[in-house]
């Protein structure tokens, strides 16, 4: 189940993705910038140059910023 705030964070990488925009995805981890290739219900694939798709966890996504 999605909570209110993995929603929010689902629709803003979807809206990247209809616009052909790069996101930067902020993590626990750290911080990724590419282009969001595809989001299912709990994941969020993410095409970097040069490191080829990286898979993310939606619930694990602390802040997206859609890149102009």
């Amino acid at each position: 189940m999605l909570t209110i705030a993995t929603k929010e964070i689902s629709n803003e990488l979807m809206n990247a993705y209809k616009n052909k925009k790069l996101a930067r995805i902020q993590t626990g981890d750290g911080t990724l910038t590419g282009s969001v290739a595809a989001v299912n219900d709990d994941q969020a694939f993410i095409e970097r140059p040069a490191k080829g798709v990286t898979v993310v966890k939606l619930g694990s996504i602390d802040r997206v910023q859609v890149l102009n």
